[in-house]
């Protein structure tokens, strides 16, 4: 062979394959975009900033607030990124003049989403318990300072971050709508003046293309949900955390034009339905201050730990309003099929004075004036470890369970009113069938059905809620 032709044909190849490299490297950076950080300093350039965010493509950008934005507009995240303030401790403001009751000021439409270290704030102000008692029928006072609208099946949001952020002066801080997100994070913010601090809703009846989605990958899922370090504080706290995945029978009225129809089908196959989280899911380290009606609730969900939480309730003028739940209150609101919850080692204390003033409820379907049923009683719900402080009705409260624990909980700080001492009452509804017990609390005094002060045997029930033998109980079923 020639040499001659040989070497050109090596150098030939060598530059054919260093001009395929180049273009494998060109087409690999093409393919994955690089992250870019941006800054605002009005609302005009934060959307054009979250403009460029979604056409940037699936890399996650940083958008910095920088000093103070005042808007009346609804600020749509529509992409993936991380809505931030300047360095130092939530010197960047984002404020909400709106006078639309039903207009957020951000609203997240996108998975992958952080919005932290900023101050937010409502213009108009915190609405008033009465102005909520007037419009309990569907809770028109919705101003939102972060709104999650999780109204499609087909786009499911996930993956939420809210953090290290204050809230301030609003009728509600962060709330949900739809399913209910999957995957949310809401840890270290400071909520005050705030009637409702966090309140994520689920209702089918809103979410498109519901039927036709997997429901235990995407309608019953809730992934992991972490709301902790937390600190809720100020007047007129109607309710602090919530989680209701039982919202599927609300009044929705006409004037909610943006809101699909009723969906009968899909609230017939999911009402009662829990939404399940994984395994480590909580609710934990918050500290509510003063609330009016509930401090922490969840209803309809599985799986989820509320522990050390200091939660206290305060009178106000909704605990007035008939509208209001009837003076219903508690510290740790437990109810509608809420299953695999565990209460621990929070500290509660009563401040209100209501027939149903109560450290810890564990309910069946309880709100919207439905019936009691064993259908949609909670079930394997441990109390331990908490401690109850203050003056009230009782310090556990249940009506409707299935396998209720309660164990080593402390009230010898806590009074009651009721005429006879008892400290908590259990009522279980019809069909009730279960096994719960106590053991080893102190200085609570139970009704009837659980006998005895500090720790009860076990107590089985038939279908019209009177305690029976197991013997019977164990042969006895619930027709």
């Amino acid at each position: 062979m020639d040499n001659k032709k040989y070497i050109r044909g090596v150098l030939s190849s060598k530059k054919l394959l260093t001009a395929i490299t180049t273009m494998s490297v060109i087409g690999l950076m093409s393919s994955h975009s690089i992250a870019a950080n941006f800054t605002a300093s009005n609302a005009s350039q934060l959307q054009a900033r979250l403009a460029q965010a979604s056409a940037n493509g699936p890399s996650v950008d940083t958008i910095t607030i920088q000093g103070s934005i005042f808007t009346n507009l609804q600020i749509d995240i529509n992409t993936p990124v991380i809505i931030q303030g300047q360095s130092g401790f939530r010197v960047s403001r984002v404020i909400r003049t709106s006078r639309d009751a039903f207009q957020p000021l951000f609203n997240v439409q996108s998975s992958n989403v952080t919005i932290r270290n900023l101050l937010l704030i409502d213009d108009n102000g915190q609405n008033t318990n009465t102005q909520v008692a007037q419009t309990a029928g569907n809770d028109r006072s919705n101003a939102r300072l972060i709104n999650i609208p999780n109204e499609d099946a087909n786009r499911r949001i996930s993956n939420l971050t809210i953090t290290n952020n204050t809230f301030e002066d609003t009728p509600v801080g962060i709330s949900s709508s739809g399913l209910l997100p999957h995957n949310l994070t809401v840890t270290n913010n400071d909520f005050i003046k705030v009637n409702r601090s966090v309140e994520l809703l689920r209702d089918v009846g809103r979410v498109r293309n519901v039927l036709s989605a997997n429901a235990n990958t995407v309608v019953l899922n809730g992934g992991t949900l972490n709301i902790s370090g937390n600190r809720i504080r100020g007047n007129r706290i109607r309710l602090g955390i919530s989680v209701d995945a039982g919202n599927d029978g609300v009044f929705i009225p006409d004037s909610f034009a943006f809101f699909p129809g009723s969906n009968p089908a899909a609230r017939a196959r999911f009402s009662d339905r829990p939404v399940v989280f994984n395994n480590g899911s909580r609710i934990n380290s918050n500290t509510v201050t003063g609330a009016n009606e509930f401090g922490i609730a969840v209803a309809t969900v599985a799986n989820i730990t509320i522990a050390g939480n200091i939660v206290s309730t305060a009178e106000d003028n909704i605990n007035s309003s008939p509208a209001i739940e009837n003076n219903f209150t508690a510290g740790i609101n437990v109810e509608h099929n809420s299953r695999n919850i565990i209460v621990d080692g929070n500290e509660i204390t009563v401040g209100t004075t209501g027939t149903f003033a109560t450290g810890i409820n564990v309910l069946a379907f309880q709100d919207h004036e439905a019936p009691l049923n064993h259908a949609q009683a909670s079930s394997n719900v441990t109390l331990i470890r908490n401690t109850f402080k203050g003056i009230g009705q009782n310090t556990i409260l249940g009506f409707g369970y299935s396998n209720l624990f309660i164990r080593n909980n402390d009230a010898s700080q806590f009074t009651t009113r009721d005429p006879n001492f008892v400290t908590a009452s259990l009522f279980n509804v019809p069909c009730g069938l279960s096994s719960s017990s106590t053991s080893n609390n102190n200085n609570i005094r139970f009704n009837a059905n659980f006998s005895g002060t500090g720790s009860a045997a076990a107590q089985y029930f038939n279908a019209n809620g009177t305690p029976i033998s197991f013997n019977v109980f164990n042969n006895l079923p619930c027709n």
